[in-house]
């Protein structure tokens, strides 16, 4: 069976996806800063402020669907905002991008 691993995964969007997964038959791993936001899904911890991720989570995964990031609706778009956005999926997409290189595993 096929793995996704998913950050936001506990997000609105993220939920669904999950769910429209495990409906398919894939096996859905969540990548998060919590330790088992959802307990019917396995969870791996990650600390992207901290460069941090579990490195099991890239070797359980055989597809990586990143929605991680700031709130793009929880606040006013200052320019300070629209670059919290802009680099919190930046560099959370980076991290895992450098994980997966060093693994070794191809995606």
């Amino acid at each position: 069976m096929e793995t996704v691993l998913i950050t936001g995964g506990t997000g609105l969007i993220g939920k669904q996806i999950t769910k429209k997964l495990k409906e398919k038959g894939y096996q859905v791993a969540l990548l998060s800063r919590k330790n088992n936001p959802d307990k019917e899904t396995r969870t791996f911890i990650w600390d992207p402020e901290k460069n941090l991720i579990d490195k099991n989570a890239i070797s359980a995964a055989d597809y990586i669907i990143h929605l991680a990031g700031a709130g793009i609706g929880d606040k006013r778009w200052t320019k300070y905002r629209r670059e919290l956005i802009a680099d919190s999926r930046i560099k959370t997409g980076e991290l895992i991008l450098n994980n997966v290189l060093e693994s070794g595993k191809k995606l």
